[in-house]
């Protein structure tokens, strides 16, 4: 997430859409984009991946995903039918009847627009195309092609969509956000900020230029990307001289890319912590397959600075793995999961970073930042794929 309020700028989309305005917040106002920890001193390049855990994930070589997994929400309501009206279910849209069940928008922007096609959608005829271009990106720094929706609020729950990315393009600088707050908070504009815990904490479902999945995680106990082991002390091993709070980074190793030009189906499950005891969870499928999963003594692995390693790391500030412990997300009850966003959300500098390293590969990469949304459900019990 950047400085900017996601929420605002999704409103602001609306606006100038109807204006024939930009869309984002343009002229490069406010304070930089969020961002992943530099390298450790002395150290190049990415960790390696280490090693942990089964995923394998990216849709490619997973379960059947016209096939639930037994006892899910889809296994029960064949096509969906009938899903909308089960009592787990806190909320779903198919995109069949037009805009209204969101929060915002409530029409077409100038990135978002459902369309009807059923030789494009992955079930009937509606689904939601989010598209960004070069050119939007020359008049504006930062753009949030966004839903978004509050929900009844829950302390364990479950999300489901599926997705189509049918041009290579660069992924967006942050994608998907889930967030827990009590009534009145809202985690747009916090970025670089450790959250309140009695008050809420977030995370983006984040993917980055090798079409690879992470969690990127705000919450009272997060990790500073300061020193090397998550602390903010000035001398400390690792100094960057500067304290700095961006989301913590948890992303599975040895996951294959997800397939481009298909639809594949994402699911996600948190759970906050029982306040006073780090038992919060987080973990993710790809078309039915479990690729991240992160509770208390699962999996092994190391912190270095503001990312945990799956597996340990081979930096010469890694120590050696250990379970992870768990989270600590809340210290109030009051905190529960609140809202969803499907946030495309693009900033000028790291998209041409992310285009330059695309094109350096030897890719053709096209000027349309295409995502397609259908089917998208939000539950307490576990949804599964639709058939």
């Amino acid at each position: 997430m950047s400085d900017h309020s996601r929420f605002t700028l999704a409103a602001l989309t609306v606006i100038l859409a109807a204006c024939g305005g930009s869309t984002g917040a343009a002229g490069g106002g406010g304070a930089p984009a969020d961002g992943p920890s530099p390298p450790i001193d002395g150290e190049g390049g990415a960790p390696p991946s280490g090693g942990g855990g089964a995923s394998q994930g990216g849709g490619g070589d997973g379960e059947d995903p016209s096939t639930p997994a037994p006892g899910t929400l889809s296994a029960r309501y064949p096509d969906d039918e009938g899903i909308g009206a089960d009592p787990a279910v806190l909320f779903h849209d198919d995109f069949e009847a037009g805009w209204g069940r969101w929060d915002g928008p409530t029409a077409d922007t100038r990135t978002l627009r459902i369309e009807a096609d059923p030789a494009v959608a992955h079930g009937g005829r509606g689904y939601l195309r989010s598209t960004v271009t070069t050119a939007d990106l020359a008049e504006a720094v930062y753009i949030s092609s966004s839903t978004w929706v509050t929900h009844e609020r829950v302390d364990a729950i479950y999300w489901r969509f599926h997705v189509r990315f049918p041009e290579l393009a660069p992924n967006p600088h942050h994608w998907v956000r889930m967030a827990a707050g009590t009534e009145g908070w809202d985690s747009s504009g916090l970025a670089n900020t450790v959250p309140a815990g009695d008050q809420g904490f977030w995370f983006d479902f984040d993917t980055n230029t090798d079409d690879v999945f992470n969690f990127y995680v705000y919450w009272y106990k997060m990790r500073s990307g300061r020193c090397n082991d998550g602390s903010a002390t000035p001398g400390c091993a690792g100094d960057q001289g500067t304290t700095y709070y961006y989301g913590n980074v948890f992303e599975p190793p040895e996951q294959a890319p997800f397939p481009r030009d298909r639809w594949f189906c994402v699911e996600m499950h948190a759970r906050a912590n029982t306040v006073g005891e780090s038992d919060g969870a987080l973990a993710f499928w790809i078309d039915g397959v479990p690729i991240g999963d992160y509770r208390p003594g699962h999996p092994v692995g190391t912190w270095l600075r503001a990312q945990f390693h799956t597996g340990g790391c081979e930096f010469s500030a890694c120590t050696p793995p250990e379970p992870f412990g768990g989270f600590d997300f809340r210290s109030s009850e009051d905190v529960r999961f609140k809202s969803f966003m499907l946030d495309a959300y693009y900033e000028r500098d790291s998209d041409v970073r992310r285009r330059t390293e695309m094109e350096e590969r030897g890719l053709t990469v096209s000027d349309a930042r295409t995502i397609l949304y259908d089917d998208v459900v939000i539950a307490t019990e576990r949804i599964g794929c639709r058939r």
